[in-house]
C-alpha cells in the first residue's frame, strides 16, 4: 500500500503523512514529497519525469505516518484532546498510524515543462501525479484593484504574483507602510490579542476546540489602522495571511491565495474614525439587524441538560434562587441524528425531501421529552424564550429505514451537497461528525430545504431561535459547490450561509431571527448573535475571552458573549466564576452554558446553584443574583445602544481606542472596554486582585457603585471586592443609572 494524496486532507495547519508542501511547488525552493506505505516495504523512491527525462530519489523513513503541525501562520497548538467528549471520535490522521512515513526534500526544478512523478517500492508504485512549477513575478502593471482612495502616504508597494509556467495564478502578496505610531486591530474574532502588531494572522475559518492561541471560528480579513485613519479589507473570501510587522515592523505584509481562474484581488480601503470605517466596511459586507430586547436577558444552559424532567428542574432552580433567566439553549435535545426532532418521539418518515408535521408526531409519557409544546408555552408563560442546538452536518446514512437514512438518500440523489475534488460526495474530514455529508447551503434551494425541514419546531412548537453551532466542518480548496466554485472561494463563505439559512426560516415564520453562532466570515455580520467558542475554566482563558470580545465587536461582530467561567476542564473557582459574571453582566450577552459531562457526579454545571453547591459557598449565589438583577435594569440601555450600534458603527462592545484613539494611555488597560456609549467597563481578570489600576479616559466620570465623581485622563487604584464590578459612567448619562447604583447597597 502506498497513499500519496498531494493536496492531503484541506486542514490549514496540519501536514498529512501523504502530502505535497508546498501544494504548488516554486522554482529552486524545497518541496517534500510524502507518502504512507505498508511497514513491510523496504524502500520507497520518487521517480521524477521532465521531458522523458527520469530522475529517482529515495525517501527517508520517518516513522509511523501521523500528521504534523506546520504553519507559519498562527501560535501551533494542540490538534486533538483527551478531556472531552470531542476526543471520542478517533482523528482522521490516525486512520494511517499502523503505516510507515516516508518523505524526501529536494530542489524543485526551474522548469517550464510539466513535471510527473511517482512512487516505487519493492512490490507496487503508485498512478503518476503532475504539476506545473510556480514563480514569483513582478508584474508590469498592477492585478490589484484598490475601492476607495488610498490614505495620505500608504502606497501598496512589493506586488508579487505566484504564478505557474502556463500563466495560472495561485496567490499574490504586496506590503503596506506601518508606522510606529499605528496599531492594527480587527481580523475578525481574536483569542491572542487585541493589538495585531508583531503578529502573525490568518482569515481562516477553523475549529481548533479550546486554547485557540492565534486559530479563530471568526475571522474576516477586514482591520482598523488606528493612527492612520483608515481601514481595509480584502475583498476576497479566499484564505489571506497578514504579516503585522512581525518580520519588518514597518510593513503590514499581506498575501492572498487567488482561484485558478481570477487574476486579480481588490482591496477595500475606509477612512474615517474607527466607527466610521467600521459603518463603511459593515455598508459593503452586511450590517446587522437589530436584535430583538430579549437577547439581552439572561441565557442558561448545559449539555446535560438532556430530558424535559431536566429543564423543568433547572428552571424551577433558577427561580427559587431569585434568578430569572430570559434564555434556555437546549443542546442535547434532538434524535442526535436528523437533529430536527425531539428525542424519543414517534413519527412517519418523509421522503427526505419534505419536512416533519407536529401534528403527525407522538411523543411517549415515559420518554425524554414527553410533551415539547407543553414545556415550549410553559417556558414563554415565564417569560423564557427557547433556542434549540443545531450543526450544518447530515450525520450519517442512518439505520434501514430511518428518517436519517432518508435525509442522506435524498441530499445525495438530488445534488444538495457539496462535492470533494473527485466529484464525490464530500465527507467532513474533520473530527467531529467525521464522515457526514455537508448540505451546499450556499445555495439558496439548498438553504430552504434545509430550513423546511425545521419550520414545524417554529410554527407549531414555538422555538425563537437556533444555536447554529459547527459550520468550520469544510475541508479542502477543490471542493466543489453547486455553483461551480471550489471551496478556496466557498469554504469560508459556508458558515455565513448556514446562520442565513436560520434567519431565513425564522423570517418566512414571521419571527425575529436570532441565531448563536461561533463560526462566520465576512457577512456573517448581518446574521447576529455570536459566542466565542470552547473553553476552559482558567484565568487566561477568561482573559482571551475579553480579546475575542474587543476584537469580534471592532469587526463589527457586535452581539457577543461568551460561556461564564469557560464551560469545560475543572469546575471554575468561586472568584473566577463572580469575575466572570460581573464582567458578562456588563456585556452584550450574559451566558452561563456547561460542558457535557457524561452525568457524572458530582455535576459539573456552571449554573450559579450547581457552583454554590460544589463549593458549600451561599455566597456565590447571593453575588449571582446581584449581578442578574443588575443585568435586568440594563436591558433597556443596551437595547438602545444596540440599535445605536447598528445605526452608527459604534460596537455595543467597544475597545477604548473608538472614542479615544488619540490618547496613547489606552493601550496600557487592554481589557477596559466602553458598554455602549455611558459605560466604562474594567474588569479583574487576575487571581487574587483586591485593587484595580483602572484608566479613565478625558471627560467626566461617576463611579456607578459609590457615585463618586472624577476627572478622566488619569490612572486610579479601584478596590475591587468581589461582588463588584469597576464601572463608571460618563456624567451626561449618570440620570439614566441612579436606580442601578443604588442596587449596590440592598
Amino acid at each position: 500500500m502506498l497513499i500519496h494524496e498531494p493536496l492531503g486532507m484541506g486542514h490549514p495547519y496540519r501536514v498529512e503523512p501523504f502530502e505535497r508542501t508546498p501544494h504548488y511547488p516554486v522554482a529552486d525552493e524545497p518541496s517534500v514529497f510524502r507518502v504512507s506505505a505498508d511497514p513491510a516495504n523496504k524502500f520507497v523512491n520518487l521517480v521524477i519525469e521532465i521531458a522523458g527525462t527520469k530522475q529517482t530519489h529515495a525517501l527517508d523513513s520517518v516513522g509511523p505516518a501521523l500528521a504534523s503541525e506546520d504553519s507559519d501562520y498562527g501560535k501551533t497548538a494542540k490538534e486533538f484532546v483527551s478531556d472531552s467528549h470531542l476526543a471520542d471520535t478517533a482523528a482522521r490522521s490516525g486512520e494511517y498510524s499502523h503505516l510507515n512515513a516516508w518523505s524526501v526534500k529536494i530542489p524543485t526544478p526551474a522548469t517550464d515543462e510539466p513535471i510527473f512523478y511517482w512512487f516505487e517500492s519493492e512490490t507496487e508504485f503508485t498512478q503518476p501525479f503532475s504539476f506545473h512549477v510556480h514563480k514569483w513575478n513582478s508584474l508590469a502593471a498592477s492585478r490589484i484593484g484598490i475601492n476607495g482612495t488610498l490614505p495620505s502616504g500608504v502606497v501598496i508597494d512589493n506586488e508579487e504574483w505566484l504564478i505557474d509556467s502556463t500563466g495560472v495564478a495561485r496567490k499574490v502578496r504586496f506590503t503596506l507602510p506601518l508606522r510606529k505610531s499605528e496599531r492594527v486591530i480587527g481580523f475578525g474574532e481574536r483569542f491572542h490579542s487585541v493589538i495585531q502588531n508583531g503578529e502573525l494572522v490568518d482569515a481562516i475559518v477553523y475549529e481548533e476546540y479550546k486554547g485557540q492561541g492565534h486559530r479563530t471560528y471568526l475571522p474576516t480579513p477586514f482591520a482598523h489602522v488606528i493612527g492612520g485613519h483608515y481601514g481595509l479589507h480584502i475583498n476576497s473570501s479566499a484564505p489571506s495571511f497578514f504579516d503585522v510587522g512581525s518580520t519588518s515592523s514597518e510593513l503590514l505584509s499581506i498575501e492572498v491565495k487567488v482561484q485558478a481562474n481570477h487574476d486579480s484581488v481588490e482591496v477595500d480601503f475606509f477612512h474615517g474614525s474607527p466607527s466610521e470605517v467600521l459603518s463603511q466596511y459593515l455598508a459593503q459586507v452586511g450590517t446587522p439587524m437589530v436584535p430583538p430586547p430579549w437577547i439581552y436577558e439572561l441565557w442558561i444552559s448545559s449539555n446535560e441538560w438532556n430530558t424535559q424532567a431536566r429543564v423543568d428542574l433547572e428552571v424551577a432552580e433558577s427561580l427559587s434562587a431569585g434568578i430569572h433567566p430570559g434564555v434556555i439553549v437546549l443542546e442535547a435535545w434532538s434524535d442526535e441524528s436528523t437533529f430536527t426532532v425531539f428525542r424519543d418521539a414517534s413519527y412517519q418518515v418523509t421522503d427526505g425531501e419534505t419536512g416533519l408535521n407536529a401534528a403527525n408526531i407522538s411523543y411517549p409519557e415515559d420518554g425524554a421529552w414527553p410533551n415539547p409544546h407543553l414545556m415550549i408555552d410553559n417556558l414563554h408563560e415565564q417569560g423564557i424564550k427557547l433556542i434549540l442546538w443545531q450543526i450544518p452536518v447530515i450525520k450519517d446514512a442512518g439505520e434501514a429505514g430511518s428518517q436519517a437514512e432518508a435525509n442522506w438518500n435524498y441530499a445525495i440523489s438530488h445534488n444538495q451537497v457539496v462535492l470533494d475534488g473527485k466529484g464525490e460526495p464530500y465527507k467532513v474530514r474533520g473530527f467531529w461528525f467525521q464522515d457526514g455529508l455537508l448540505p451546499d447551503l450556499t445555495d439558496s434551494g439548498v438553504r430552504e430545504w434545509w430550513g423546511e425541514q425545521r419550520r414545524y419546531l417554529v410554527e407549531d412548537l414555538g422555538v425563537d431561535g437556533f444555536k447554529t453551532d459547527g459550520g468550520e466542518h469544510a475541508w479542502g480548496e477543490d471542493l466543489k459547490y453547486l455553483d461551480g466554485e471550489t471551496g478556496l472561494v466557498k469554504n469560508n463563505l459556508f458558515p455565513v450561509s448556514y446562520a442565513q439559512t436560520f434567519h431565513e426560516l425564522l423570517t418566512r415564520c414571521g419571527k425575529t431571527p436570532v441565531t448563536f453562532s461561533r463560526a462566520g466570515y465576512s457577512g456573517s455580520q448581518k446574521f447576529p448573535t455570536f459566542w466565542a467558542g470552547d473553553e476552559n475554566s482558567t484565568w487566561k482563558a477568561f482573559r482571551a475571552s475579553i480579546s475575542a470580545g474587543i476584537t469580534a465587536s471592532a469587526s463589527g461582530f457586535y452581539f457577543w458573549g461568551w460561556d461564564i467561567g469557560g464551560f469545560s476542564g475543572d469546575i471554575p473557582s468561586s472568584e473566577l466564576y463572580l469575575r466572570g459574571t460581573a464582567m458578562a453582566a456588563f456585556c452584550p450577552i450574559m451566558q452561563v452554558h456547561s460542558e457535557y459531562n457524561h452525568h457524572q457526579l458530582p455535576s459539573n454545571d456552571r449554573t450559579p446553584w450547581n457552583l454554590a453547591k460544589r463549593h458549600n459557598d451561599t455566597s456565590l449565589l447571593d453575588t449571582f443574583r446581584h449581578f442578574s438583577d443588575i443585568r435586568k435594569l440594563l436591558v433597556p440601555y443596551l437595547s438602545s445602544e444596540g440599535a445605536h450600534s447598528v445605526a452608527s458603527g459604534r460596537p455595543l462592545m467597544a475597545g477604548l481606542f473608538f472614542d479615544y484613539s488619540e490618547d496613547e494611555n489606552i493601550w496600557e488597560v487592554p481589557y477596559q472596554y466602553l458598554l455602549g456609549r455611558d459605560l466604562l467597563v474594567a474588569p479583574v481578570v487576575e487571581e487574587n486582585c483586591e485593587s484595580l489600576r483602572v484608566y479613565l479616559p478625558k471627560g467626566e466620570w461617576v463611579d456607578l457603585v459609590s457615585g463618586e465623581r472624577l476627572s478622566g485622563g488619569i490612572f486610579i487604584n479601584r478596590i475591587v471586592p468581589v461582588n463588584e464590578i469597576a464601572v463608571f459612567v460618563k456624567i451626561a448619562g449618570w440620570s439614566a443609572f441612579e436606580t442601578i447604583s443604588r442596587i449596590w447597597n440592598n
